[in-house]
């Protein structure tokens, strides 16, 4: 936890002073072990899952550990970063390791939309796209885990997405190289202006970031079971689109909340 505390001292100024970040509804959140689903915004820098992670901490008092799956790319760099991702609370996004979380006791943080919902357009922020993946949903079922739902506006005015670059990710067969990279997007932000790579380093804008715990979702069923599994998929992604929809009608202006 030494090293989680660390981080924490770090990011919490910026979410506040940077980020002017609000979490609301943590009493949502149950007191056994949960799986919590966002969306993911902004690009490789999921800055709504930093503000909620820098609220969980603030909430538990470090008593409760947070784990997040993240992308296995990040987990190939050098030794001695990759080496410090696990301190962190960071793992490779598959079930082995979600396993492995769950029955060590933890609660979980996924972003199941991955690359096919942080690169969607700046024009389509207010919608959630979690791209159909189900996996979450049976992992769920599988271990018995409340399903709480966390929404936010503003994460995904940090960097500008102009075009998803679909066709573009197919031409070049990317997806070949990266795992789920179906998008080579054109990207307007900080500090490189105008760009396609979304693997370089970005400098997030300072958008104000509002967060909402949903109320948590049982989704009991077998997880064999297709069509339990869609019926409960499409009544967390419906819970997420209605609190998304809540966020942004109280938003007045872009980037300033």
């Amino acid at each position: 936890m030494d090293t989680v505390r660390a981080s924490h001292a770090v990011w919490s100024r910026i979410v506040r002073v940077y980020f002017r970040s609000t979490v609301r509804g943590m009493a949502n959140i149950p007191d056994r072990q949960c799986l919590i689903v966002a969306h993911h915004d902004g690009g490789v820098f999921p800055v709504n899952g930093v503000c909620f992670g820098v609220a969980w901490y603030d909430h538990f008092k470090f008593q409760r550990r947070l784990y997040v799956l993240t992308h296995d790319l990040i987990h190939t760099l050098f030794r001695p970063f990759t080496e410090l991702l696990p301190r962190s609370g960071l793992v490779p996004a598959d079930r082995q390791w979600m396993d492995r979380v769950v029955e060590s006791g933890h609660d979980l943080l996924v972003f199941p939309g991955a690359a096919r919902e942080t690169f969607r357009t700046y024009w389509q922020r207010e919608q959630i796209d979690l791209g159909g993946r189900t996996g979450f949903i049976k992992q769920a079922m599988k271990h018995n885990l409340p399903i709480v739902p966390v929404v936010s506006a503003g994460s995904h005015e940090t960097l500008i997405v102009l075009r998803r670059g679909a066709r573009l990710a197919r031409w070049f067969r990317l997806r070949k190289i990266v795992r789920s990279a179906d998008n080579l997007p054109l990207l307007l932000g900080l500090p490189w202006g105008l760009w396609i790579l979304p693997i370089l380093p970005q400098f997030p804008l300072p958008a104000t970031v509002t967060t909402q715990v949903l109320e948590p979702i049982i989704v009991a069923g077998d997880p064999e079971d297709e069509v339990a599994v869609k019926a409960a998929f499409d009544q967390v992604l419906s819970a997420m689109q209605a609190g998304l929809a809540v966020l942004y009608a109280e938003r007045r202006y872009p980037i300033v909340g």
